[in-house]
């Protein structure tokens, strides 16, 4: 009786064993239905995991042991995508979206209608809800790139200072056009901030180590942002009120072919000033409106149209007080017009066609006790680019052309005028080669011509990225830079060159889950710089190198996320009127941030903390020969952030950024009445703070501002 009941139990058992093991088969395929071979195929617990095969096809046999089981497929260029497979489920169809995909330091953006070779040997990339949970940043895209390694902001400026090249070495991309002066900037030794709000883009991608072929005008890094795609827009009506003050509307809706978002605020720094304690005296306080359009039209699966347009309007009249202790009344009063298109269509499978154009209107002026200054600049900025995809081999080849007259006045005893009728135009190549799963490689050359300056460029373009498992990748990149002078130096002379830089870099990441672990090292020599001596003789004959490495550690523990990094540049340059090459005042050897993020659940709350150490900058005589002075002390700030919501459509936020008040000192203001005097020079508040409501007003009652305040 007893064998009988064993028997029985092991049949059983037996038959349950049987039944456990499922045989899945399943086919993977993009949205034209064509298959997609080597497909990571997984239960996202790494103990089984396939890949498809040269028919988009795999099979694998799994225990089924759970109702239902999350099956995840993941494809170099592809939208990771999730699956649920019912209990007992044999077969299954995946299909994959393009998308930018980034796998530690390489960054592929396989879109049928964009980009996809924003590559970089360090490229990182930030969300909109990495941006405002910053509490560095206060919702600024700009201010945010502070707590990525190689970058550098002072609170008296704010432009991004990257691998210790100057602010004017960067460019800011807004869907591959270059959009000219993207800062807002209400008095001197204010930090600016980002015209755009991150809620408009879908990511953030900062380049520092290199960029491909098809960007130009930049010696040390681009931040590419991209617009939102229509199924990312979630119709919702957003309130916001901010103090000291702030308020602002943004309407956005989406249909089944197009989409749009809408928004108007307002701003007014009468209250700040009333309660807190500043370098300036406001007699009229600076004030601004600011409105975006933005529209994503979907013609048909082939062919997409965005336009975007942003207008802003600022006035302010303060007084401060110089080294000499002479007060200065200064009025400042600028017009900002932004409008940009972006036409893609595909044809077929493998050919694709973009064209953008842009056009910018900038009206500034300044008027202080002794002159006045007043510019209009122009900008346009035109682009046609095609696209083709054949197997392991993508190439891009495009024309741009940039126009940029400028025109401005110098008022002092009487009117000094300026003119510059700047132009450029570019043509490009870049081809990115899969030559294994494992290893790619990019080369381009672009070739621009200045028809202001008639001088003219080739810049070669190389990269290579070796993944030697899905979390352990190496890269390099080298090429040549090119950027024509600022307009300071073009509204002097036409009779100076294109400033240049040779830069290579080398990169090793491990990317884990939602972890990753950075170690970069870069160098590169300055050619043909702009020099001159008391604003006479200006040529091409400075030079410089750059060296330095960067670490950068993002992970989380639980509901903490933590992003660590540290730098190290040592930059050495002759430019402007120094005699000999320097250490630029502007960039520090030495620099750590830490950004803390930690959910409550109790309280429905996210506090954000952030930390910045960094070395001194050197500082040198105002008189020439300009020689070195000295040292700054060491600088460092606290910022502290906390969101709560009451409501799931409902946010109270609060910020602080440099909770302390520390004094830091970017340099010194030198007398020119009395030597020996000086004035440090320091940011306008010692400390900025915000407080606000957020509310959202959506079908679903769901939708939040987390991820644009």
């Amino acid at each position: 009786m007893i064998k009988k009941y064993i028997l029985i139990i092991a049949f059983i058992c037996c038959g349950f064993g049987m039944q456990a093991q499922i045989r899945l088969t399943g086919e993977i395929a993009d949205k034209n239905g064509k298959s997609i071979p080597g497909v990571s195929v997984d239960f996202g617990n790494g103990l089984i995991r396939v890949q498809s095969d040269n028919d988009g096809k795999f099979a694998f046999t799994y225990p089924d042991t759970l109702k239902n089981r999350p099956i995840c497929f993941q494809s170099f260029g592809y939208k990771r995508k999730t699956m649920t497979l019912n209990k007992g489920q044999q077969t299954v169809r995946a299909v994959l979206l393009d998308s930018v995909y980034s796998l530690g330091t390489v960054l592929v953006s396989a879109s049928r209608h964009g980009r996809f070779s924003d590559y970089s040997a360090q490229t990182y990339q930030m969300s909109a809800f990495d941006i405002v949970t910053n509490p560095a940043a206060m919702a600024d895209i700009i201010g945010n790139m502070r707590v990525l390694p190689g970058v550098q902001t002072a609170d008296n400026d704010g432009r991004l200072i990257i691998h210790g090249g100057s602010s004017d070495e960067s460019q800011i991309y807004i869907n591959d056009l270059i959009v000219s002066n993207p800062y807002l900037s209400p008095a001197k030794n204010v930090g600016v901030r980002s015209r755009f709000t991150p809620d408009l883009f879908s990511g953030t991608v900062l380049q520092s180590g290199g960029f491909n072929a098809e960007f130009g005008q930049a010696l040390s890094g681009i931040v590419n942002l991209s617009t939102k795609e229509r199924d990312q827009m979630t119709a919702k009506t957003d309130i916001s009120v901010i103090l000291p003050f702030m308020s602002g509307v943004t309407q956005i809706d989406q249909r089944s072919t197009y989409a749009y978002r809408a928004s108007l605020d307002y701003s007014n720094q009468f209250l700040y000033d009333k309660i807190t304690s500043g370098m300036y005296k406001s007699k009229k306080p600076y004030q601004s409106v600011n409105s975006d359009i933005f529209l994503t039209k979907e013609f048909s699966t082939d062919t997409k149209l965005t336009a975007q347009f942003n207008g802003n309007y600022g006035t302010g009249l303060y007084i401060y007080r110089n080294v000499d202790n002479v007060e200065i009344e200064t009025g400042v009063k600028q017009a900002y017009v932004y409008g940009q298109m972006n036409f893609y269509h595909v044809f077929g499978n493998r050919l694709s066609l973009s064209a953008a154009t842009n056009v910018i209107v900038d009206r500034f002026s300044r008027e202080e006790t002794q002159y006045k200054i007043a510019s209009q600049n122009i900008w346009n900025h035109s682009k046609i680019t095609l696209q083709y995809k054949s197997g392991k081999i993508v190439n891009r080849t495009g024309v741009e052309s940039v126009f940029n007259p400028y025109r401005e006045t110098y008022s002092l005893d009487v009117d000094y005028n300026r003119k510059v009728r700047n132009s450029l135009a570019a043509v490009y190549t870049d081809t990115k080669l899969f030559l294994t799963k494992n290893l790619t490689a990019s080369a381009g050359i672009r070739c621009e011509y200045s028809m202001y300056l008639e001088k003219f460029n080739l810049a070669p373009r190389l990269y290579l990225a070796y993944r030697l498992n899905t979390e352990n990748i190496f890269s390099v990149a080298a090429g040549d830079y090119f950027q024509l002078p600022s307009m300071d130096y073009l509204k002097v002379s036409d009779n100076i060159d294109f400033t240049s830089v040779r830069k290579a870099t080398a990169s090793y990441s491990y990317v884990r889950k939602d972890s990753k672990f950075q170690i970069d090292a870069y160098y590169k020599k300055y050619n043909d710089a702009v020099v001159y001596f008391q604003g006479q003789f200006i040529d091409n004959s400075g030079y410089g190198h750059g060296l330095g490495a960067d670490v950068f550690w993002k992970s989380s523990f639980r509901t903490l996320e933590y992003w660590l990094t540290y730098s190290y540049n040592n930059t050495v340059k002759k430019y402007d009127d120094f005699p000999e090459a320097v250490a630029p005042p502007y960039a520090a050897p030495h620099s750590f941030n830490a950004t803390l993020k930690y959910w409550i659940a109790p309280l429905k709350s996210l506090a954000s903390l952030g930390y910045n150490i960094t070395s001194g900058l050197p500082y040198y005589s105002d008189e020439l020969p300009r020689t070195a002075s000295g040292t700054t002390p060491f600088h460092s700030r606290l910022d502290i952030s906390w969101s709560y919501l009451p409501k799931p459509w409902i946010i109270i936020h609060l910020g602080c950024r440099n909770v302390s008040g520390k004094k830091n000192i970017y340099g010194y203001e030198y007398s020119k009445i009395t030597p020996g005097v000086r004035k440090e020079i320091t940011a306008a508040y010692p400390r900025l703070f915000i407080a606000g409501i957020f509310i959202t007003f959506s079908r679903s009652k769901t939708l939040n501002q987390l991820q644009s305040l």
